[in-house]
């Protein structure tokens, strides 16, 4: 069983990087995190205009899903984070234009439970990954 949070509308270099950047109080840049795509394999992916058009249509390389493992330092931002500062963190969040909620109350649940996800994590010295459907 995996230990996961659900979340919709949350991609991990967009969305989830700019809650990283309000975390650490820096501009978000689009390589604050940077993830590793496990699936669908990078080395099958298509390489020309013609392999592209002779995908299936339910080819994963088309329309997902795609594994995202991102990188210890997202998950350390997270674990990190002091729960003083959380309120403070999701009010900067929510006014980022990456960031797919409006709602103080509701987003603040979310990123308690990313929080907590990230600290079992690092507790247990293992990474944070990304199930999502690019698109």
């Amino acid at each position: 069983m995996f230990d996961v949070v659900e979340i919709t509308w949350v991609d991990p270099s967009g969305s989830l990087g700019s809650l990283v950047a309000a975390i650490k109080n820096v501009p978000y840049s689009d390589d604050l995190v940077e993830t590793v795509t496990l699936y669908p394999p990078p080395e099958g992916e298509p390489e020309t205009e013609e392999e592209w058009l002779a995908l299936p249509e339910d080819s994963p390389y088309l329309d997902g899903p795609q594994i995202d493992e991102l990188p210890a330092s997202a998950r350390d931002a997270l674990a990190e984070i002091e729960d003083s500062r959380l309120l403070e963190v999701v009010r900067r969040w929510t006014m980022d234009p990456l960031c797919p909620f409006r709602d103080g109350g509701d987003v603040l649940d979310l990123v308690q439970e990313l929080v907590a996800l990230a600290r079992r994590a690092k507790e247990n010295d293992e990474l944070l990954y990304c199930w999502w459907i690019p698109g």
